[in-house]
């Protein structure tokens, strides 16, 4: 198949705003119902066991957050090499990127999940778990290890199914689980009485039940054909889609590395306040899940226009590629503003989602909101920026897009501000970074639309 015929895909022709719509939608609700998996647990768990039982589920994130970091790495990248060669007319190609990048997540999940799992402990401290709250992280995290090949496996097929131009099946995949996992919460927790355990068993049996859904695609591309070779390794292969789900991995790795500062510079400053260290850990880590839920709406559409980029500029459609991130960089700042707006308005009411607490717990949890979340409505810019680099093929400029907000400016002004401002400095350091991070992508995507303008004429 040649360039030409790449046309009749409607990826090429078809409306930017109807596709955007088309491959979003699915996405949003894709990402919003795999950020409910934690933040239905917390909410069960706060109402069930107590607030140091979301101290625990905070903890056992990062670690969770290192899967997610995993599947993203051959997810995104598979994507974004499936919708290149579909572009460049070379299913082939395109479907061996897939077979490749199921065998790799497949081997690496499983190699993860076991030194995870015989080196909890240490996680846990290294990741800030205080006297408290760590007896509640290993019984939680030792049954939620367990799943993370079922997560990473499921995730990569799942940006598969997506870029085959199959959303809707790719969001129901997605949602059973969720929906599975909401209905078994209560049931261990409040029935069966198995307090933060039972919230992670429900997790890793609605996550194994979304494999299944996801796995059941194999059989079923529209736009490629899985055959015994597609799943032969090809190291130079691999090396290429990792190098294009980079960006996406090494975000999740950073929101590792920053959850790990944060919640240690939580626990040290907070235990010289009248917090001490489990509310401002708890509370922090609350509102971090709150706000994910917003973004997911924003990276839904980020993700979403990812195939029409990738495609399009494949196929050397240029002014599409210009006119669909500018049309997902208008919207996911609309939708950043919205979320602004509930931030700095409803705090109260959003943190006691999770459960009434004392007064010390709801005033921190209040100043998160007031000022870590501050300039959240600056997000969208980089949200697009980093998709429309990795969708271009462009790794090295995707994972500074990326990476910004998070490696280069928050863990630094966190280090910084917390020598001056103690416990606040830490929350002070989230606007900081949001601000640099916003000019630092502008300045990228205005040069690259700029290229591209020339590359058209």
């Amino acid at each position: 198949m040649d360039k030409v015929s790449t046309v009749e895909n409607p990826l090429g022709y078809e409306r930017v705003g109807k596709l955007l719509a088309r491959y979003a939608v699915p996405s949003i609700i894709s990402l919003i119902i795999n950020s409910l998996y934690n933040m239905v647990d917390q909410i069960f768990i706060g109402q069930g066991v107590g607030f140091l039982g979301n101290g625990a589920t905070n903890i056992i994130a990062p670690i969770s957050t290192i899967a997610i970091a995993v599947s993203t790495l051959f997810g995104d990248g598979a994507a974004a090499y499936f919708s290149l060669h579909l572009g460049k007319g070379e299913p082939e190609k395109a479907a061996k990127g897939v077979g490749n990048s199921l065998v790799s997540s497949a081997a690496i999940s499983i190699t993860f999940a076991v030194l995870a799992f015989v080196f909890l402990r240490p996680l846990c401290i290294l990741f800030g778990a205080t006297e408290n709250i760590l007896p509640y992280a290993i019984g939680y995290g030792r049954i939620i290890v367990i799943g993370f090949p079922f997560v990473i496996v499921g995730t990569v097929i799942n940006s598969a199914i997506r870029t085959d131009g199959s959303p809707k099946y790719a969001m129901f995949a997605m949602m059973i689980g969720a929906v599975i996992n909401t209905a078994l919460d209560p049931v261990f927790i409040f029935v069966f009485q198995w307090g933060v355990e039972g919230a992670a068993f429900a997790t890793i049996f609605s996550q194994f039940i979304g494999f299944l859904c996801n796995f059941a695609y194999l059989f079923r591309f529209k736009s490629i054909s899985l055959k015994k070779n597609s799943f032969l390794i090809e190291l130079r292969m691999i090396g290429r889609i990792a190098s294009l789900g980079f960006a996406s991995c090494f975000n999740n790795l950073t929101s590792t590395v920053v959850a790990m500062v944060s919640n240690n510079l939580l626990t040290k400053y907070g235990a010289l306040t009248e917090f001490g260290p489990d509310i401002p850990i708890t509370t922090f880590g609350l509102c971090m899940q709150v706000s994910m839920i917003a973004f997911s709406v924003g990276i839904g559409v980020a993700s979403g226009s990812q195939p029409i980029l990738g495609f399009n500029y494949g196929a050397e459609k240029y002014k599409r590629v210009k006119q669909t991130f500018l049309l997902s960089a208008g919207i996911c700042t609309l939708i950043t503003i919205a979320a602004w707006i509930i931030f700095q308005c409803f705090p109260l009411q959003l943190i006691r989602i999770f459960g009434t607490e004392s007064e010390l717990y709801e005033k921190f949890a209040v100043q998160c909101f007031h000022i870590y979340l501050l300039l959240t409505f600056l997000n969208g810019l980089q949200m697009c920026t980093g998709v429309l680099f990795q969708a271009i093929g462009q790794p090295v400029k995707a994972a500074v897009a990326s990476l910004s907000k998070q490696l280069l400016f928050y863990v630094p002004a966190m280090l910084i501000v917390s020598r001056i401002s103690g416990l606040t400095g830490v929350l002070w350091a989230g606007p900081i970074a949001d601000a640099l991070a916003f000019i630092l992508c502008f300045i990228l995507c205005v040069h690259e639309l700029k290229k591209m303008e020339g590359m058209e004429a």
